[in-house]
């Protein structure tokens, strides 16, 4: 029998480092480890906020660190 996927999500802080598209950011983990920030159409007020160095929350899945959607600014 194979473990199912957790299915809490994790929120923590990133740092982002650049935007790389309209609404998607290379981000740094507070582990050091890269991910990719996403903003929501809901969060979409923030792009003009977010710079490179901002932190911002994030949620993630325990199952897939390359991934991250943006909640709000830290």
């Amino acid at each position: 029998m194979s473990t199912p996927y957790p299915s809490q999500f994790i929120d923590c802080i990133c740092t982002i480092r650049e935007r790389f598209a309209p609404t998607a950011y290379h981000a740094t983990l507070p582990n050091g480890k890269p991910t990719v920030a996403f903003l929501q159409k809901k969060e979409a007020h923030l792009v003009e906020q977010i710079q490179p160095g901002d932190l911002v929350v994030v949620t993630i899945c325990p199952a897939d660190f390359d991934r991250a959607r943006i909640r709000r600014m830290a």
